[in-house]
C-alpha cells in the first residue's frame, strides 16, 4: 500500500508517496485489488484461484506526525477464500443491506471458471453465499451499483449481464422453489443480458453514479 509522505503540507497537493506496507501470500500473480468503502477492507485475488480479505488499520498518515514514531498502518489476513476452479479476475466489495450474514458487506468475485461467488460474513467467518452463473465462458469484470443492489459482468463470451440483488422476502415470493443458501439469505438473478455487446472479450465494466433516476453502464 503507498501513503501520502509523513513530512508533506496535508494542505498541499499530492506529490510525495511512500510504500507503506507490501503484502505477501498468493502463491501466484495478484489479478485484482479492491477497498471497501471505508478503507477498512482490501480485498485480493489472483492466479491462484483464491481470494484473501486483508484488514487495514489505519495510520495517520494524512496527519502531522513525528516520522520516528509514527505507526505506518498494519494489515491483518482475516479470511482466504477458496471455491473458485479458475483463476479470480475481479473482485469488488458492496453493502449487504442485511440480506447476507451478519457482517455489512459482501464481496463479489469473477472468475475463468465462467461463475460469480458472493462472499458474505457470518459470526467473523467469510463464506460463499451464491453462485452466479449466467456466461458461457471467464468472467473478466465485475461492478456494482453506488447502492449494491445490481451487479455488472463482462465476459469472454462477449457478453455483458445485468444482476438484481433481491431480499429474502421477496426471494421467498418470487422465487419459492429457489434452491442454495440459507433461506434468510437474499439472491442475486441476472435480469437482463447483452449478448454480443462487442465483437470480442468484454475486459472491463463500470456503472456511473445515478443521475435523474438512470446511472450509466459502460
Amino acid at each position: 500500500g503507498y501513503g501520502r509522505d509523513a513530512n508533506e503540507d496535508i494542505n498541499g497537493p499530492f506529490r510525495n508517496w511512500e510504500c507503506t506496507a507490501q503484502l505477501e501470500g498468493h502463491e501466484n500473480e495478484v489479478k485484482c485489488v479492491t477497498w471497501n468503502d471505508t478503507g477498512t477492507l482490501l480485498g485480493t485475488c489472483g492466479r491462484d484461484k483464491s481470494v484473501w480479505i486483508w484488514e487495514c488499520f489505519l495510520s495517520a498518515s494524512l496527519m502531522p506526525r513525528d516520522p520516528e514514531t509514527a505507526d505506518q498502518g498494519e494489515f491483518d489476513c482475516i479470511a482466504v477464500l477458496h471455491g473458485h476452479e479458475g483463476d479470480v479476475k475481479s473482485i469488488c466489495f458492496a453493502p449487504s443491506h442485511d440480506q447476507w450474514g451478519d457482517g455489512d458487506e459482501i464481496l463479489l468475485s469473477a472468475s475463468y471458471d465462467d461463475t460469480i461467488k458472493c462472499w458474505a460474513e457470518d459470526a467473523g467467518e467469510w463464506y460463499c453465499a451464491a453462485t452466479l452463473s449466467a456466461h458461457a465462458s471467464t468472467v473478466w469484470s465485475i461492478a456494482t451499483t453506488p447502492g449494491g443492489v445490481r451487479l455488472v459482468s463482462g465476459s469472454d463470451d462477449q457478453s455483458i449481464a445485468v444482476w438484481k440483488c433481491y431480499t429474502a422476502r421477496e426471494k421467498a415470493k418470487l422465487f419459492p422453489n429457489d434452491q442454495g443458501a440459507s433461506a434468510k439469505n437474499g439472491c442475486w438473478k441476472c435480469v437482463g443480458q447483452l449478448p454480443d455487446a462487442h465483437a470480442s472479450v468484454v475486459f472491463s465494466v463500470a456503472f456511473s453514479t445515478a443521475r435523474g433516476g438512470n446511472g450509466g453502464l459502460a
